[in-house]
C-alpha cells in the first residue's frame, strides 16, 4: 500500500503528464484518453505509476504497418526507432514492440496492430533535488505571486507544496520531452524506411 506520500507524488506526476499530454492534444490531432494522432501515427502516453520506490509512465507510436512490407519490416522499424534514441542521456528501462489485436465489433474482421512502447523510470533524486527545492523556496519568498500553491489536506509547509510543483512541472516536461523525442525518431525512421524502398523498386 503506497504512503500518503507516495500518494501525493503519484497525483501531481499524473497531473503533469496530463498536462503534456493535454498539450500534444492541442496541437495535434486528439483522440481518445492520452491519445493523439501526427501524420498518420498515433501516440499514446500513459499514467503515472509507483514501481520499487519510483515513478514510472510509458509512450507508445503505432508501427506505418501500411508503408512497410511484412512482420520482419515491423520488427527492423522498431530496431530502427531504439537505435534513433540510443544516443540520448534519459534511456528507457524497457522497450517493447506490443501486439495488439482488435476485433471489430459487428464484423468478421481482426484488426492487428503493433506498437513501439517505451517505459521510464525516474527516482525522487532524479525528480527533486535539495538544490532545487531550495531554490524554488527562495524563489517563492522573493515573490509569492509567482506561482499559486495548491491546497492540500496535511499538506501545510511551503517545501512541502512547492515539491509537489516541482513534481508536476518535472513530469509535464519529461512526458514532453520524451514524446517529441518519439515523433522526431519515427520522422527519421519512416523516411529511411521510403527511401530504401524506393532504393530496391527502382534496382
Amino acid at each position: 500500500m503506497p504512503s500518503f506520500r507516495e500518494q501525493l507524488f503519484l497525483q501531481f506526476a499524473c497531473q503533469g503528464i496530463t498536462g503534456s499530454i493535454d498539450n500534444f492534444k492541442s496541437k495535434y490531432q486528439p483522440k481518445k484518453e492520452n491519445r493523439f494522432n501526427f501524420d498518420e501515427i498515433t501516440y499514446e502516453t500513459s499514467p503515472a505509476k509507483l514501481s520499487e520506490g519510483c515513478l514510472e509512465f510509458e509512450i507508445s507510436s503505432k508501427i506505418p504497418q501500411d508503408e512497410l512490407l511484412d512482420r520482419n519490416d515491423f520488427e527492423s522499424y522498431f530496431g530502427a526507432i531504439k537505435d534513433v534514441i540510443s544516443p540520448d542521456e534519459k534511456q528507457p528501462i524497457a522497450s517493447d514492440m506490443e501486439n495488439i489485436v482488435h476485433e471489430v465489433v459487428g464484423e468478421e474482421e481482426v484488426k492487428e496492430r503493433d506498437y513501439v512502447r517505451l517505459r521510464y523510470r525516474y527516482s525522487f533524486d532524479e525528480v527533486c533535488s535539495n538544490d532545487l527545492i531550495a531554490e524554488e523556496i527562495a524563489k517563492y519568498q522573493q515573490d509569492p505571486s509567482l506561482r499559486e500553491l495548491p491546497e492540500i489536506a496535511n499538506v501545510n509547509t511551503l517545501a512541502g507544496k512547492l515539491v509537489l510543483l516541482l513534481i508536476e512541472d518535472f513530469f509535464q516536461n519529461e512526458a514532453t520531452a520524451r514524446m517529441d523525442r518519439l515523433i522526431e525518431a519515427n520522422q527519421h525512421v519512416r523516411q529511411s524506411f521510403k527511401q530504401q524502398m524506393q532504393t530496391t523498386s527502382t534496382s
